[in-house]
């Protein structure tokens, strides 16, 4: 079972624009970027992959004057002779080495003609820790993310997959209760990519307790990578509660019921947010561009992946289509995988943000930038005279446009505010995620 990844598509645009830089694949652990790099490597003649992880492929880069002489350095290693044009060099596990990362200018400036992708899953964290710093305007970033929804889809079921690449965004077509028992399928299994494949195979939950249990001991023996060993403690714990708190606002001081200061934990968050592992969304009182965000405000937490999540929460049963996702774990799943998706639609770092109320407790779950608006984003179910944090940041709106994501079918309603003010509210079933650029764009051109 392949599960093609939407990245391999930029990769093919790098591939074949001019002026191309180094690319450095960044990205948590277990995510896949090795994979997506081999199946890539299909498009060149030659691949010459360089694993940093291992001493004596992390010699090569020291005490190298130039591009020319590091690239034949890799060539006698390997024993290779090659057409430059057509040869792909993919440097893995890079964050070992400072060298190696200095080293893409020269690749860029002395063997443009060469195709190099790098990459590392701690990059962020060793760069800090090491300080060391990757040559500005000379290598391109691309973030890649778990299995999104389509991307998925696109594996457990191919025609289905293309019915919703293809489908009206608003009419009905007799299919939602088929694609959202798939999205609560995936929002169980989520998107790790070993995990995913073993379960579209053998289509058996008990078969991934292994697969889970060995990522997160993975990010576990990670930590003293991180840091040192009386700051390990921190890390720990963090990577152990923090899935417990997904979609919730935390705060530092004793987080996940432990005597930790503030300090030494938001410190542990800094650290796993630069390793992707977490991703923590920041308030904001802005209702248009820019976004400004409320430093010194609680911010709200995100994992890595909802199957993770799920597998650590302790869930051992599939969210069916009939039960509805809104309601899972008090609705906090649903804005994780919401969190997720939107993540996913880019290849930029991950940045999330939700509205609050100057003053009270209004709260709007996602403040999404499209073109020159701030849409702000809504997960959950029930009726639409209950959206009141919603209705309260359209009063303030420069425009009339709000989503909200949901298990229902899609339908848009007209809003009158009790100011006499009218917004247009968009509910789309979660399986439209994907498709959420697409939504605004028809959204806003219509209405």
């Amino acid at each position: 079972m392949i599960i093609k990844r939407k990245i391999e598509s930029e990769l093919l645009r790098w591939k074949n624009s001019d002026n191309r830089k180094p690319v450095i694949l960044r990205g948590a652990r277990q995510v896949g970027k090795t994979f997506v790099v081999n199946r890539f490597a299909e498009n060149f003649e030659h691949f010459i992959d360089i694993n940093l992880e291992k001493p004596r492929e992390r010699e090569l880069f020291i005490d190298v004057n130039s591009g020319k002489e590091l690239f034949e350095r890799i060539l006698l290693y390997k024993g290779l002779k090659v057409n430059v044009e057509k040869s792909l060099l993919f440097i893995d596990e890079i964050q070992y080495s400072a060298e190696a990362i200095q080293a893409l200018r020269y690749l860029y400036e002395d063997v443009n003609e060469l195709a190099v992708i790098a990459a590392g899953s701690l990059l962020e964290v060793f760069s800090k820790r090491e300080g060391f710093s990757f040559p500005v305007g000379r290598v391109k970033n691309l973030f890649l993310y778990p299995v999104n929804f389509m991307e998925y889809l696109e594996a457990s079921n191919p025609p289905l997959g293309e019915k919703l690449l293809n489908m009206d965004l608003i009419k009905e077509t007799g299919i939602h209760e088929l694609l959202l028992e798939q999205f609560n399928e995936y929002a169980f299994i989520g998107g790790m990519p070993e995990a995913l494949t073993v379960y579209l195979q053998t289509k058996a939950y008990s078969m991934l307790r292994e697969i889970y249990d060995a990522i997160f001991m993975g990010y576990l023996e990670d930590v003293e990578k991180y840091t040192n060993i009386a700051k390990a403690k921190y890390l720990t714990h963090t990577i152990d509660r923090a899935p417990l708190y997904a979609g919730e606002r935390i705060t530092y001081e004793k987080f996940g019921e432990s005597s930790f200061r503030s300090r030494e934990m938001k410190d542990a968050f800094d650290v796993l947010e630069r390793a992707l592992i977490v991703y923590r969304a920041r308030p904001s009182t802005s209702t248009q561009i820019p976004i400004i965000e409320k430093m010194r405000k609680a911010p709200k937490l995100f994992f890595l992946d909802t199957g993770l999540a799920n597998y650590r929460i302790g869930f051992k049963e599939m969210f069916s289509s009939r039960y509805s996702l809104d309601n899972v774990y008090q609705g906090k799943i649903s804005e994780q995988i919401v969190a997720q998706e939107l993540i996913s639609q880019s290849y930029i770092p991950p940045s999330l943000n939700f509205w609050i109320r100057d003053k009270g407790a209004a709260e709007v779950d996602f403040l999404y930038p499209f073109k020159e608006l701030v849409i702000p984003i809504e997960v959950k179910s029930g009726k639409v005279g209950k959206l009141k944090s919603l209705n309260l940041f359209m009063e303030k709106s420069h425009h009339p446009y709000a989503i909200r994501i949901y298990s229902g079918k899609s339908q848009i309603d007209q809003i009158q505010l009790p100011s006499g003010k009218k917004y247009s509210l968009f509910s789309i079933p979660y399986y439209l995620l994907p498709r959420i650029d697409e939504i605004l764009d028809q959204f806003i051109n219509d209405y």
